[in-house]
């Protein structure tokens, strides 16, 4: 069926009982018997009604509209539904006493009738979240990591400030100082000349975060109430909001750049040193040392103190749901499996990149410490990317799928932990071996042309195809919004061959991006990515990225009534999201990621 909700039919659309509504949370909470119910109802009619047949068409389009036919509410029980609490005789049962009073109002307004369909919880006036254990383990750690922190700044400014080589370099990991002179370091230092030409990467790193940021500010906005859901339906058919809904593409950037450094620094390195396979283990071991301990922070300050940090009637919902599933499956997300076992609520539902990229790290190192030989990685490098595709066509064939995650509003409720095509294709490991097959070979290609000292100034005569590679890679974005046209249902052939390609295709002019850029072929494009400015926010993109959901969820859990949503609401929040994430981030980055990650070097160093 067609959209509809919009231009003549909106005054339809408004007929019908709005999607979300919250009582005065503050007012109920002042009552010393206050009591708060967040649940959801279904509509429904027994004999005919226009207003449900209506309803019910408009939710049948689901690609683009929520589902109508069920509302959600935030109730204060004592307040709203006082006569049902004083005249009822089963007044022990609140979701009875519910489903009685909601039933009765849009009776009243709207001449349908609505049937409990979840009682999510109920808050009452007195109810606390008692500190236990883990939330007094957690604050000791970062009583820990502060004291250190002083120690070693200290340390290094009183006992070190001439020779920071002599000093103890246990101590000196925790320096401030230290770790400062580092972040704000120009790209590329280091004993090799040629890693100068990677400082693009910081500047990537920094612009494909805050794409991940401005992605997740418009989903975790859309995961709480809303007082205008017609916003989010209408933006489907904005052109410039289908960059958001396609724009998925853009996080498997990331896998790119990994790969690609993956690559190349192991080149490198195996110039002076000898690659066994004996090494394997340990290079796995090494990352996970590097990428652990501030996601582990994280993700233990999430289970804890965040449950504590703020109050609202959908705190629970937003905020402790997230906590209560991190306490119980925390280990799958440090040990980077949780992307294959998660079925229904998520703990960090963004942690599935660590995970999907990890995995792919110790394919991608495997591969390369055992096919050394040049021939042998070409044919090898074909062959592992020929059979992504085959798996990413046979789970779209056999499982039918999407052939992109379909970003539709009710999907953005749940976040996507019904969607099929996001559990079983977009978030594995396995489906996007593509991808970092793509960065292997970049960085292996760049390598080798860099050794041969291959000459790009021939080239340059075709910058205008260079330019071209930002309108194409929008287009293939906005591509995407093939499947979301009105009454269009896609072949199986167009399905399979969508997803089986449009990631490969998207990837490739990244990779012709970061190649181009390294020799220099053009110089806008360039002056972007290697602007100094970036260098420390690419350096503390990964804590950036550890951090800025909370900041999200702790804002939109904190309010009081439906979020009112505008494109300048929007932007508002994504500045401050943006903001607060790179700032904190380059405190988590001194104070835990650098510090940590110098402690394990020097460890490892002294035990060689």
């Amino acid at each position: 069926m067609r959209s509809r909700g919009c231009g003549s039919a909106e005054s339809e659309y408004r007929k019908m009982p709005p999607l979300f509504e919250m009582d005065d949370y503050n007012e109920c909470m002042l009552n010393p018997e206050g009591t708060y119910c967040v649940s959801s109802f279904d509509l429904y009619s027994k004999g005919h009604s226009s207003l449900m047949h209506f309803i019910r068409e408009y939710s049948a389009h689901k690609t683009k509209h929520f589902n109508h036919t069920r509302i959600y509410r935030g109730v204060c029980v004592t307040i709203t539904c006082e006569h049902y609490f004083n005249a009822s005789n089963i007044t022990s049962d609140p979701g009875m006493i519910l489903e009685g009073c909601i039933n009765e109002t849009v009776w009243r307004d709207y001449k349908i009738e609505a049937r409990l369909s979840k009682l999510d919880y109920c808050k009452r006036h007195d109810d606390k979240i008692v500190l236990d254990v883990s939330d007094y383990i957690v604050a000791t750690i970062y009583v820990l990591l502060v004291l250190l922190n002083i120690i070693g700044s200290f340390y290094d400014v009183i006992l070190c400030d001439k020779d920071q080589k002599q000093g103890n370099q246990y101590l000196l990991a925790f320096s401030l100082r230290k770790n400062w002179a580092k972040l704000i370091a120009p790209a590329g230092s280091g004993p090799d000349p040629r890693l100068e030409r990677l400082k693009l990467f910081n500047g990537i790193r920094a612009m494909t975060m805050i794409c991940v940021i401005f992605s997740h500010t418009a989903l975790v906005m859309s995961f709480t109430y809303i007082k205008n859901p017609i916003y989010l339906e209408k933006a489907y058919d904005d052109p410039l909001k289908q960059l958001l809904f396609n724009g998925s593409l853009v996080t498997h950037t990331f896998f790119v750049m990994s790969s690609f450094l993956l690559a190349y620094n192991l080149q490198i390195l195996s110039e002076t040193k000898e690659i066994k396979w004996t090494k394997i283990p340990m290079a796995i071991l090494l990352r996970w040392i590097r990428l652990t301990p501030p996601y582990a922070l994280i993700i233990a300050t999430i289970s804890t103190w965040m449950r504590h940090i703020g109050d609202g009637p959908l705190w629970p919902m937003v905020v402790t749901s997230e906590a209560n599933i991190c306490r119980q499956y925390w280990w799958a997300n440090i040990f980077y499996f949780n992307n294959y076992i998660y079925s229904d609520d998520t703990c960090f539902p963004q942690g599935w990149y660590l995970a999907a990229d990890t995995q792919l790290f110790c394919l991608g190192v495997a591969f390369l410490v055992l096919v050394q030989r040049s021939c042998y990685r070409k044919v090898g490098l074909v062959m592992l990317f020929l059979l992504s595709l085959v798996i990413t066509a046979a789970h779209t064939y056999f499982q039918d799928l999407e052939a992109v995650v379909i970003q539709s509003p009710e999907s953005y409720r749940s976040i996507y932990v019904t969607d099929d095509t996001f559990d079983l294709v977009y978030i594995r490991g396995h489906t996007n071996i593509s991808t970092y097959i793509m960065g292997l070979a970049g960085g292996l290609l760049t390598y080798h042309w860099q050794k041969n000292e291959k000459d790009f100034s021939k080239y340059k005569k075709y910058r205008w195809a260079f330019w071209s590679q930002f309108p194409l890679g929008v287009a293939v974005i906005l591509s995407g919004g093939f499947f979301y046209i009105d009454g269009y249902i896609p072949s199986t052939i167009v399905r399979v061959t969508y997803a089986t390609f449009y990631k490969p295709l998207f990837q490739t002019l990244i990779v012709i991006f970061i190649i181009g850029t390294i020799f220099k072929i053009e110089t806008v494009y360039r002056g972007i990515v290697e602007w100094r400015g970036l260098t420390w926010a690419g350096r503390v993109s990964y804590s950036a990225f550890l951090l800025h959901t909370m900041f999200q969820r702790s804002y939109v859990g904190g309010l009081t009534e439906p979020l009112y949503m505008t494109d300048y609401y929007v932007l508002i929040v994504l500045c401050a999201s943006t903001f607060l994430s790179f700032l904190c981030g380059a405190g988590l980055w001194l104070c835990v990621e650098a510090p940590l990650a110098a402690l394990s070097r020097a460890l490892l160093s002294n035990k060689k």
